[in-house]
């Protein structure tokens, strides 16, 4: 064994006895630990820890690559769980994904929801909360004061929350308390500093490649649910689409309170985010002018063109194009991810049914 790796070793040790007499919280052991990563920047080393079922501290293992293989170092005091009783412990029940071992709970998962309600996947967006919490803490990015006080502005202004009353009333109704929703704030601004800088001068040759999918199309719409009455109706309009806003009010009264009824009229759509059926449509069709019948849910939209607009790499484009790449660069990590389930299992489950 070489001198590099005892010097290591030693000092890893001196660490782990450090973090388990000061109970340090994971987060400031974290900080603690790049110190000594630093110092050995040669050996692969990584620290890892699990939360004790029979106490509140957290115990830590350093692990560092040899030639032929890992060092796994732990220290265990005499006040703390006995090794053959730790590897019998039971999954936490407030356990709810772990994420290459790190473990996110339901308090994390509830906090979420609130913000998730229209993704199609509520795992998938909790699988990449643990991959984006795992990733701030190996490259260390921190959330500026000013940073903070805009995110939370951001924040209140979008919930309607304008006076101290109606904060405390919305912490209390979504169970939460200041510091949670600080941190949740905290977590927004470093989630879309992570985002700008895994993509960041990557957005020119992604557009370039994918400059045809950002081509758009402003809209007015409705929707019917019957193919017949669609086809009845594109015929007429096809020959008079100067009628299609009276239809389109006409259409609406008539449906009333029925479900799907209250659709917004007017659209800007990206040809990247329909279907190749819906896009070859509508952008075939010239501006004034009505498109065939498009499916949408359980009916068809009619679709008054009204302005083609080529693309081109504005700032708006640019955002959505950092929210593409970045997608990508999570499906990644998804798919080299080990993740385990409990949703209630008396064992951990691999994947759930739908993961990627």
């Amino acid at each position: 064994m070489s001198d590099r790796i005892h010097d290591a070793i030693r000092e890893a040790c001196a660490l782990l006895v450090t973090l388990r007499r000061d109970k340090v919280a994971p987060e400031a052991a974290w900080r603690a630990f790049q110190p000594l990563r630093q110092r050995h920047a040669g050996i692969w080393m990584n620290l890892v820890w699990e939360e004790e079922t029979y106490g509140a501290d957290p115990h830590y293992d350093i692990l560092l690559g040899a030639d032929q293989g890992t060092f796994s170092l732990s220290y265990c005091a005499d006040e703390q769980v006995p090794w053959a009783v730790r590897g019998l412990q039971r999954v936490n029940e407030s356990l709810v994904v772990r994420v290459n071992d790190r473990p996110l709970r339901i308090s994390q998962a509830m906090s979420c929801l609130d913000y998730v309600w229209g993704e199609l996947h509520i795992g998938r967006h909790l699988i990449n909360v643990s991959l984006v919490e795992q990733e701030l803490l190996q490259i260390g990015l921190e959330a500026s004061a000013d940073e903070m006080g805009e995110a939370m502005l951001r924040f209140r202004q979008k919930r309607g929350l304008f006076t101290v009353e109606q904060v405390e009333r919305w912490l209390v109704e979504h169970g939460t308390s200041e510091a949670m929703l600080e941190n949740h704030v905290r977590d927004e601004v470093l989630r879309d500093k992570l985002r700008r800088r895994v993509t960041a001068g990557q957005e020119a040759a992604y557009f370039e490649r994918h400059r045809k999918e950002f081509d758009r199309v402003r809209a007015a719409r409705f929707h019917v649910a019957d193919a017949a009455l669609a086809e009845r109706l594109h015929e007429k309009l096809r020959r008079e689409p100067q009628q299609f806003l009276a239809m389109a009010q006409a259409n609406f009264l008539e449906r009333g309170l029925e479900q799907g009824a209250d659709g917004d009229l007017w659209m800007t759509v990206r040809r990247g985010e329909l279907e190749p059926e819906q896009a070859e449509s509508i952008f075939a069709t010239p501006a004034g002018q009505v498109a065939p019948p498009v499916p949408s849910g359980e009916g068809y939209d009619l679709v008054l063109v009204l302005q083609h607009v080529p693309a081109e790499l504005d700032a708006a484009t640019r955002e959505t194009i950092i929210g593409l790449l970045f997608d990508e660069w999570l499906a990644e990590k998804r798919r080299t991810a080990r993740i385990e389930w409990f949703w209630g299992a008396s064992e951990p489950l691999a994947l759930p049914a739908l993961t990627n």
